[in-house]
């Protein structure tokens, strides 16, 4: 991704977590990444991947709502970031993103 903000990161002997909100080419994006022995009693698995992706179609609202001049990405991230920086962050911004109507995929790996 070309600009990415570090939101979350967990990094413990039995739980390690990342979880980036960034630009990849237009789209924006955000990834987590969960991984260990925590994980496993959880999923089953030691690893736990997610994303959401907004194309750049349905960006022009996200900006608006955020109060950011369209293509000003920096600034749009750091808006986000304000109530991502979380664990929750996916769920956050998956409920934000319904809430207000923009459309996005969604991605989830274990």
């Amino acid at each position: 991704m070309e600009y990415t903000k570090r939101l979350f990161t967990i990094d413990r002997k039995d739980i390690k977590v990342t979880i980036d909100l960034g630009f990849d080419g237009e789209n924006l994006k955000l990834d987590g990444y969960d991984i260990g022995k925590t994980v496993n009693d959880i999923f089953g698995d030691s690893d736990y991947e997610y994303s959401i992706t907004i194309s750049s179609e349905n960006l022009p609202k996200l900006y608006e709502i955020n109060k950011v001049a369209i293509g000003k990405k920096v600034e749009l991230i750091n808006a986000l970031a304000v109530f991502l920086s979380d664990n929750k962050a996916y769920s956050l911004f998956h409920d934000y993103l319904k809430e207000n109507g923009i459309e996005f995929t969604s991605y989830t790996y274990n």
